[in-house]
């Protein structure tokens, strides 16, 4: 993973946003103009600010360091992204830095946008016309301190702009959203959880020469809960050929893939990460997650150590087991500490085999592995779990 580093440091009436330590450029996209970085500073601030009016006062307030030359500072022909990637990283890093400061305001990380570009003929038509299909999703934003993240919420700078409606595209594109739905056990775990994201499934109609590309990323920098909330989940897209019905995990960034009428490809977008330690969130409003389809019963006993017993679930009667809730919780206090201290590799086995899905590598090991293989990702896992241990365990009685 490519680390962006941020200090702050308040003097006078000035603050200053140091990015001295952060990665030099690299050789894709994922690159911020010296513009986008100060956008983000001011999106992030801003946001524990509102009643600053965003005009040349505010930005005059504070000051920003950026090596030239840095993931940050991107120049002239290096390839840089707009408000996306670094974008969002730096904007979650300032609001890290401010729920220090501003406790009462404290926010977890938000999701990334992501972008697929789906192009070809169109052979619906006798001409056989160009076709773009360019979609983007929202996704959950961060847990708070007093409150749960916003669910199914468009990006910081897309305000009001949610999805596009499916309608619209599949009159414009030989596209069919089969699924579009708000995704369970995508919200990262906390006293107060993250918001969720979604999943969209879409399926190629009649076209020609047509590729997909998609662009997004937490694939394995996954959005981190804080203040001892728990990581949401791993991103990528995953193909379906109609040929051969063999399922292609695609990950979170890739070009040019040649699809086929037929194909199916599904991904999700990531809720936000939790707020504070799961095992303190009210049992009562788990229960509530669990009616509104937000959580599974099984992701509430794994990750909030709430044991619900299903009733009848059609018509959403369940049913908390007090006294097995409280022994899990205990069980778990004692235990996640070891899970932190796991091996890797055995993880990555136990994976494999089927034994543990990917919420329990993310969010009980701190193990980040290749999705599709299963394969361990060692140098991820390291920075990963360095994170993890920062942001939630430290704060875990």
């Amino acid at each position: 993973m490519i680390p962006i580093k941020v200090k702050l440091t308040i003097k006078g009436d000035r603050a200053i946003y140091d990015f001295t330590g952060s990665h030099p450029t690299i050789g894709s996209i994922y690159n911020s103009a010296f513009g986008a970085t100060f956008s983000a500073v001011a999106a992030g601030m801003k946001t524990f600010f509102p009643d600053l009016p965003l005009n040349s006062g505010f930005y005059r307030v504070f000051e920003i360091i950026a090596p030239e030359g840095s993931i940050v500072d991107a120049k002239w022909p290096v390839a840089v992204t707009g408000f996306l990637m670094p974008f969002e990283k730096i904007m979650n890093a300032i609001y890290e830095i401010w729920s220090k400061i501003i406790p009462e305001r404290a926010i977890a990380c938000a999701f990334n946008l992501e972008y697929l570009l789906t192009g070809g003929r169109d052979a619906r038509a006798k001409e056989k016309p160009i076709f773009m299909f360019y979609d983007w999703l929202p996704g959950g934003w961060g847990g708070r301190n007093g409150k749960d993240g916003c669910n199914v919420t468009t990006a910081c700078f897309g305000t009001g702009l949610m999805a596009q409606p499916v309608e619209g595209q599949e009159r414009a594109n030989p596209i069919l959203t089969t699924e579009f739905e708000v995704l369970k056990d995508s919200a990262g775990p906390g006293k107060w959880r993250g918001g969720a994201g979604v999943l969209k499934t879409s399926r190629m109609l009649e076209a020609e020469s047509t590729v997909i590309s998609y662009i997004c990323d937490r694939e394995r920098a996954i959005v981190w809960g804080i203040e001892g909330g728990l990581p949401s989940i791993p991103h990528g897209l995953t193909l379906t050929r109609a040929a051969s019905g063999k399922k292609e995990w695609l990950g979170a960034t890739f070009s040019d893939v040649a699809i086929e009428p037929g194909d199916v490809f599904s991904r999700p977008t990531a809720g936000g990460g939790g707020f504070g330690d799961p095992l303190e969130r009210d049992p009562k409003r788990v229960l509530e997650d669990v009616i509104d389809n937000y959580v599974s019963v099984e992701r509430a006993a794994k990750d909030y150590g709430v044991v619900i017993q299903p009733i009848d679930p059609e018509i959403c009667t369940y049913e908390i087991d007090k006294d097995a809730t409280v022994a899990l919780r205990r069980q778990i206090r004692a235990e996640r500490n070891d899970w932190l201290a796991a091996d890797p590799e055995d993880v990555s086995r136990r994976f494999k085999a089927g034994d543990i899905d990917a919420l329990d590598a993310v969010r009980r090991y701190a193990v980040i592995l290749d999705w599709d293989s299963g394969d361990l990702l060692p140098v991820s896992t390291d920075q990963f779990r360095e994170m993890y241990r920062k942001r939630s365990a430290a704060a875990w009685q």
